[in-house]
């Protein structure tokens, strides 16, 4: 009998923290959504307003996205994390800027280290290399 197993290459151990990384902010997302739903709601009582959520979900929606693709190993799943998670990073820099807030702890709030962890992971040569193929 002839063994026909297919063997599958491992993803990198950077890969794995960095999706565990990405799930943890999706949770704490999920989290954020479900606390601020029926407080919006309570505060503003009209359906209609639930619109000026629509910002957060669609975040929430590519997050899930980039989660639940990541196994894909197709090279967009790489470079829309790493777009992505720049543009959260750059947008919680820019607010804290505006709303001077900025200092050191703008630089260690998990809203700047998360993201810029997975854009550092998705950077390295092992992330290269397994989204390549």
């Amino acid at each position: 009998m002839i063994n026909m197993a297919v063997q599958a290459e491992k993803m990198p151990a950077i890969l794995v923290a960095t999706r565990f990384v990405v799930v943890v902010q999706l949770a704490f997302g999920l989290f954020g959504a479900a606390i601020m739903t029926p407080l919006f709601m309570g505060a503003f009582s009209h359906p209609v307003l639930l619109v000026l959520l629509m910002p957060y979900v669609v975040v929430l929606v590519c997050m899930g996205l980039l989660v639940f693709r990541w196994s894909s190993r197709q090279k967009w799943v790489r470079w829309g994390g790493i777009a992505f998670e720049g543009v959260m990073v750059g947008y919680h820099l820019v607010m804290a800027v505006v709303h001077a807030e900025f200092g050191w702890m703008t630089l260690v709030h998990p809203s700047t280290v998360l993201p810029a962890a997975i854009v550092i992971g998705l950077l390295t040569p092992s992330a290269v290399r397994w989204f390549v193929r």
